[in-house]
């Protein structure tokens, strides 16, 4: 008789995981007054280097996004509250080797009359062969303040691997009381004419988009193009500062996530106190 095995079932592991956060004040301090997750992604306890911001850094032990995963991030800031969320290091989304499931990471801000949140993640890096789907959607009632950046790095380029195949989605939009303010969309495909492009990423593999609900006339973008220029690595790169209605954009292209990190901050060191009265206070973090 001819021994009959059954094949052995496979095991797909994904790693599902949620954060909601909540901020609120409470006697003149914004405090974290909700805090639920689910699976590897958390906060370490707040921290105050302000007397009346709240600062929290995201952890994601893993590290990074393989097959399947997903992150599902929301974030609530209350009347009169001042939030800043960052993270204590870059984070990756893994090749899958062009697999169809995507690695998704979803952010929801919502921050209501007369709150501000400070919305400063470092970079995402993205392997090659990854599938990626970074979207961030953000609600802001009227009289919110918000300070968004979000920076992609394609392929390693400290260990010189490109990034040649695979795919990321990034998506951004921004409302005010239902109503859009900012909708982009941007597909990177790996060996696509998009990278190669002028009209697309010219041949880079960086880009960051940085957001701030602050009028800006056109001698000060000027004057901070010209610094930014002028002390961020010249002509490495690009820099692009517009004004849409009530947003800031800045906008970055090269080579070099670390300078665009730099530059960013530089600009919100220069435009906060213009916009809630307060210098910028880096968190910690970002030294270590």
């Amino acid at each position: 008789m001819t021994a009959q095995f059954k094949a052995a079932p496979t095991i797909t592991r994904h790693w599902h995981a949620s954060l909601t956060l909540g901020f609120a004040l409470r006697r003149g301090v914004t405090r974290m007054v909700e805090n639920i997750h689910c699976g590897p992604l958390r906060v370490l306890k707040p921290f105050y280097p302000e007397a009346d911001c709240c600062h929290v850094y995201l952890l994601h032990p893993p590290g990074g996004l393989v097959l399947g995963d997903e992150l599902r991030i929301n974030v609530q800031v209350d009347s009169d509250s001042l939030a800043l969320v960052t993270t204590p290091s870059a984070g990756k989304v893994y090749g899958v080797k062009n697999a169809a499931e995507k690695q998704q990471q979803r952010v929801s801000l919502s921050v209501a009359a007369g709150a501000c949140l400070e919305w400063l993640p470092q970079e995402t890096i993205v392997f090659n062969g990854a599938n990626a789907l970074l979207q961030s959607d953000i609600q802001l009632q009227a009289g919110a303040k918000l300070v968004f950046w979000d920076m992609v790095c394609f392929g390693r380029p400290a260990n010189q691997l490109t990034f040649d195949s695979g795919e990321c989605v990034q998506m951004i939009r921004i409302e005010r009381e239902g109503i859009p303010l900012l909708i982009e969309r941007n597909l990177v495909k790996g060996g696509g004419a998009l990278q190669a492009s002028a009209w697309g990423l010219g041949g880079h593999n960086s880009m960051g988009t940085f957001i701030m609900t602050l009028r800006t006339g056109r001698e000060q973008r000027q004057e901070l193009t010209e610094m930014l220029e002028q002390t961020i690595a010249p002509g490495t790169h690009a820099w692009g500062l517009t004004q849409k209605d009530d947003l800031f954009i800045a906008r970055y292209l090269g080579d070099s996530a670390s300078h665009c990190r730099r530059g960013f901050e530089l600009l919100w060191q220069a435009l906060r106190p213009l916009m809630i009265d307060k210098p910028a206070v880096s968190p910690r973090i970002w030294s270590t």
